[in-house]
């Protein structure tokens, strides 16, 4: 499997930014999954990858329903849309970073963002995902689930894919998920499990959990 709107305007109100987002306050978030993807250099060094994007501005790809999401990722978006979880807004959108070092052919981030009718299904969507093999292939041993440090919203999870960084996280009405995939190729092009690129993703994931 690889792997949003309205902001209130309190300006005239002279309340801070910061009040309207939604994330710090006792109510549901006003913004929607496109408000919190990132743009070009919203996370330094991170751009669209337009190459990819298979929409020609490089907006972010988006589906209302079950069907729309499944058209993007081929068919696996079916765990996020089972009973009773029904997201309002599937978003997946790609960035490229040609600048690690540690990733010197390039490295890609997948993110994918669901934006459901409450917090409590993003909780337990974020739950519930556990039971599919994709995400229990590697409950049990040691490269299982692991808390990212520092931790990102609500609850947080990290897992070595082999290939990639793979991170999911649940904030307010989001359940967010970032892989981030350096170019592989042979050594010294990619090292498995490099700790600068961990540190990378959860950079990357910070900030799309800063953004709710």
């Amino acid at each position: 499997m690889t792997r949003f709107g309205s902001l209130i305007f309190c300006a005239t109100l002279g309340v801070g930014l910061a009040a309207c987002s939604g994330g710090g306050g006792d109510g549901p978030s006003t913004k929607s999954a496109l408000d919190v993807a990132p743009v070009d250099n919203t996370v330094s060094g991170w751009t669209i990858d337009r190459a990819h994007n298979r929409n020609a501005d490089g907006s972010p790809m988006t589906g209302a329903t079950k069907e729309g999401a499944e058209g993007l990722i081929d068919g696996a978006a079916n765990p996020f849309y089972l009973d009773p979880y029904t997201p309002k807004l599937f978003l997946w959108q790609l960035y490229v970073n040609t600048a690690l070092s540690a990733a010197p052919d390039g490295a890609h981030v997948d993110l994918y963002i669901l934006e459901m009718p409450s917090a409590e299904q993003a909780s337990g969507l974020y739950a519930s995902l556990l039971q599919y093999s994709e995400y229990a292939r590697k409950l049990g041993t040691p490269d299982d689930w692991k808390p990212p440090s520092p931790p990102m919203g609500t609850s947080s999870r990290i897992q070595d894919t082999a290939s990639s960084w793979w991170i999911n996280f649940h904030q307010d009405v989001f359940y967010v998920e970032v892989s981030l995939n350096p170019s592989t190729g042979p050594a010294p092009d990619y090292t498995p499990s490099d700790p600068d690129l961990k540190a990378e993703a959860v950079r990357f994931a910070q900030a799309v959990a800063d953004r709710i």
